[in-house]
């Protein structure tokens, strides 16, 4: 047997061993206490899983309000819900519809356009009432094969989950436009100036085609003096 005398590592492996060892504890640390908080909140809506339901009623769907936050895209956000707001969500047995919102705007006109819908359902007429009903036709179809075969909507609250500050702002001008403003959507802006934008491009498109042309023998005999 080979005669090993322990003895302290060298200044440099110290400085390794230290922050490698330091970096893996925090990372183990915060693993530890996050799946221990999801744990808790999972035991506490794991209740509603147990919960008997009707063959002829469907589950409790809640909405999900996402929107990408300020100078960064959507992926950061989706990770976040998945991380930990999906397991919860899991463990309650619980069915969600998500709302995103890529851009400024999105999440208001989105909601807006739920509300309004709910509006409508309940009997409140548009101005312009025709192209309402044409568009929703294929909307209700599945509400009305749902009543025919007498399956019924969750009658208690649904609940809406917003994640972060910019999205919450957005939610209540949503709530604002689809309850206090008119049935009728307002008008998709983007739409009319990206129509302005391309017809103001076709001349220049055609000056810039004509330019183009290739001069012949003919045109050219004709603009000689």
């Amino acid at each position: 047997m080979p005669n090993f005398r322990f003895k302290l590592p060298s200044r440099n492996w110290l400085i390794f061993l230290s922050v490698t060892g330091s970096f893996t504890t925090a990372v183990l640390y915060d693993r530890y206490h996050k799946k221990r908080a999801q744990q808790r909140w999972c035991n506490i809506v794991s209740h509603i899983a147990r919960e008997p339901l009707p063959t002829t009623q469907m589950p409790r769907k809640i909405t999900i309000f996402l929107s990408a936050p300020p100078g960064d895209t959507i992926r950061a956000a989706r990770e976040h819900f998945h991380e930990y707001v999906k397991p919860v969500l899991a463990a309650a047995a619980m069915d969600w519809d998500v709302i995103e919102g890529r851009r400024e705007g999105d999440v208001r006109a989105g909601l807006a356009e739920k509300i309004r819908k709910r509006r409508r359902k309940d009997g409140e007429t548009p101005a312009n009432s025709d192209e309402t009903k044409s568009s929703e036709e294929g909307e209700n179809l599945v509400q009305t094969l749902r009543g025919t075969s007498g399956v019924k909507d969750w009658e208690g609250v649904q609940g809406d989950l917003v994640l972060g500050r910019h999205t919450w702002k957005e939610y209540i001008r949503g709530l604002h436009e689809g309850w206090l403003g008119p049935l009728d959507p307002p008008p998709d802006t983007a739409e009319s100036s990206n129509s302005k934008n391309d017809a103001s491009s076709i001349p220049s498109e055609q000056s810039s085609a004509a330019d183009d042309t290739p001069q012949t023998s003919e045109t050219l005999a004709k603009s000689d003096p």
